[in-house]
């Protein structure tokens, strides 16, 4: 006698989803996300102000208040720096 040949599950299947038992297949729950904890909350206006001021012009200022530093003899590294033309920026978008 010859031996039936085993159907698997999607030969089973059809192409609305459902098997040929009449159960339909049951989509993968999405994981809930959490917020992080520790970070801190912007308002709007700061968000919108940050997107305003590019890295490239955050560079561009960062460079020249190097420049100035370095030929002051001020002391200080590239993060002030970084941080002082971000501070000009942001401050220059709030006058205007």
């Amino acid at each position: 006698m010859p031996k039936k040949a085993k159907v698997s599950d999607k030969e089973n299947a059809s192409p609305d989803g459902t098997t040929l038992n009449g159960n339909a297949a049951k989509p993968a729950a999405k994981k809930a996300t959490s917020p992080r904890k520790g970070t801190t909350r912007r308002t709007a206006a700061t968000k919108k102000e940050e997107s305003r001021v590019s890295d490239e012009a955050i560079r561009i200022r960062a460079y020249f208040i190097s420049e100035q530093r370095e030929r002051l003899a001020i002391p200080g590294d590239a993060n002030s720096d970084w941080i002082e033309a971000r501070r000009q920026l942001l401050a220059e978008l709030g006058e205007s």
